[in-house]
This record gives C-alpha cells, sequence and structure tokens, in this order.
C-alpha cells in the first residue's frame, strides 16, 4: 500500500465520521427544544452579564430552521441564520475541489473547473474576509444589545 492510498483511506474515514456527525448533529436539533432541553448548555457570558453574546439563540434558531420556522429564527439570532449559506457554499466548495481532486476527468475539464472554484473561493473569502467577519460580528453583538428588535 503506498503512502497515497493511506492518505485517502484516512481522508475518506473522516468525511465518513463528519457526515455521521453531521447527521447525528441535525437529528438532534431538528427533535429536541434547546430551549426546553437541560441537554443544550446555556451561554455563560449571557448568565455572568446579562447581555446577549453573537452567539446567544444560536442552537434556538437552528432548531426554528430545522422545523421550517424562519421567522423565529431570524428572532432568535439573525447573523446564524445569515451566516449558514455562507458557510454551506464553503463546505460545497471544498467539496467540489476535493471530487475535482479526485474524479476521473480529462486534465482540460479538471482544470477549468478547478479554475472557477479557485476564483469563487478567492472572490469570497479573500485575505480581508476574517477582518470583515470580525467586524459584523463585534457590530451585530452591540446592536442586538442597543436595541429590542434583535
Amino acid at each position: 500500500m503506498g503512502a497515497g492510498n493511506g492518505r485517502r483511506s484516512c481522508t475518506a474515514g473522516m468525511t465518513v465520521m463528519l457526515a455521521v456527525l453531521v447527521f447525528a448533529g441535525t437529528a438532534l436539533y431538528l427533535t429536541v427544544d434547546p430551549e426546553s432541553s437541560a441537554l443544550f448548555p446555556k451561554c455563560p457570558f449571557h448568565l455572568l452579564t446579562g447581555l446577549e453574546c453573537p452567539g446567544c439563540g444560536s442552537q434556538r434558531a437552528i432548531h426554528s430552521l430545522l422545523n421550517g420556522k424562519i421567522g423565529q429564527a431570524l428572532h432568535y439570532n439573525l447573523l446564524v441564520v445569515i451566516a449558514i449559506p455562507y458557510l454551506g457554499l464553503l463546505a460545497s466548495l471544498e467539496i467540489l475541489r476535493h471530487i475535482l481532486l479526485h474524479a476521473n476527468v480529462s486534465d482540460k475539464t479538471r482544470n477549468k473547473w478547478t479554475a472557477l472554484v479557485s476564483r469563487t473561493v478567492s472572490v469570497l473569502y479573500h485575505g480581508r474576509a476574517p477582518w470583515i467577519i470580525l467586524s459584523v460580528v463585534l457590530l451585530f453583538w452591540i446592536v442586538r444589545n442597543l436595541t429590542p428588535a434583535f
């Protein structure tokens, strides 16, 4: 067995394990309401200060989204609801990049699609993205504690 086969086997195993964890987490959040269950942790920042952190309400928002209650999810945590498509796109692009690397296609096709994925990633997740995300999170944190709408 070559080094490439062992690495591919490890990556496949990790992918399966991640898929199982995502499925289990989704099933848990779909069926159990975090608001009424002691299974889910409470926010220590909120317990200590009475203020809401940027993540407060995210468990309830995910539960609401999975149960088709979009308005309720937006009320619990607008930022999480907005972030899910962004993170989903990143995950999809990474999966597509992985598939392209291992697909049995011509080099021309692989290069064309890999270039498209790379351009998309560089536009959406450029070097300033962490600073932009940090700014949005901090702004959300401040606004949600100053206005009753959040």
